[in-house]
């Protein structure tokens, strides 16, 4: 308590000092980025909110049969996100939330506002566990291709969805994505999905990721919730 007997004029300067510092220590990029010359991907971002993915690629997915069947008779009643269920690493950035970014020269780690949840990104050359149980964002890891970091996941379970459309994968599914640094405000983000399961052939989607003057703010899924008795209602009225 001591700092605060300060008189008026000196505890002013002292906060005049701290500040822009504080300030400029947080608008810098990584060490990492600096001394490694690879872009620093740090930082507050949004891309725009993808709820269908056939809509982006622009034609329908390449269905196998079952992946066809299986569509054919989604109820979107039973999105996972409804029963506040984890999303899985794609939908998470295709999600109408900002999500952070922070990097180091062995891991980058995306904290998603939507779920409160996170993601890892190992970069330290090693490969995917043989014995890894499938989970909601499975295993990922990367490493620089000139300007853009490339990420190759695999061990998703089977229980999330690829977007709120009700388009689905298996525990087959292999991510691939590029976070490509086009300028200091934008990153460019393709995703391709690869699943033999569901689909006969990989296919991709694209788009760019903006920075945000804002902060990840809290979320609670299960707080207040009431959209699930309205979904459960719906089914039965049918």
């Amino acid at each position: 308590m001591t700092s605060f007997t300060l008189s008026k004029g000196r505890t002013g300067l002292l906060l005049c000092v701290l500040a822009p510092a504080s300030l400029w220590a947080q608008s810098q990029p990584s060490s990492t980025a600096i001394e490694g010359k690879i872009p620093s991907l740090e930082g507050i971002w949004q891309g725009p909110y993808i709820p269908d993915t056939k809509r982006a690629l622009g034609h329908d997915l390449p269905f196998t049969a079952y992946g066809k069947e299986q569509f054919k008779n989604v109820d979107t009643a039973n999105d996972p996100t409804s029963y506040c269920l984890p999303v899985g690493p794609a939908r998470a950035i295709q999600a109408p939330f900002p999500f952070q970014i922070v990097q180091s020269a062995t891991v980058v780690t995306i904290l998603f506002e939507y779920q409160r949840t996170f993601r890892i990104i190992y970069l330290d050359g090693r490969e995917h566990p043989k014995d890894w149980d499938p989970d909601w964002y499975g295993h990922s890891v990367g490493h620089w291709e000139g300007d853009a970091l490339v990420v190759d996941t695999v061990n998703l379970n089977d229980r999330s969805w690829v977007d709120t459309a009700g388009h689905q994968h298996s525990d087959k599914l292999h991510l691939t994505e590029r976070f490509q640094k086009i300028d200091k405000d934008t990153i460019k983000w393709t995703v391709t999905f690869e699943d033999p399961v569901y689909y006969t052939e990989p296919w991709s989607i694209s788009t760019n990721l903006k920075r945000q003057n804002t902060s990840i703010m809290s979320y609670a899924c299960e707080e207040n919730e009431k959209d699930r008795g309205h979904l459960d209602a719906a089914r039965k009225s049918k």
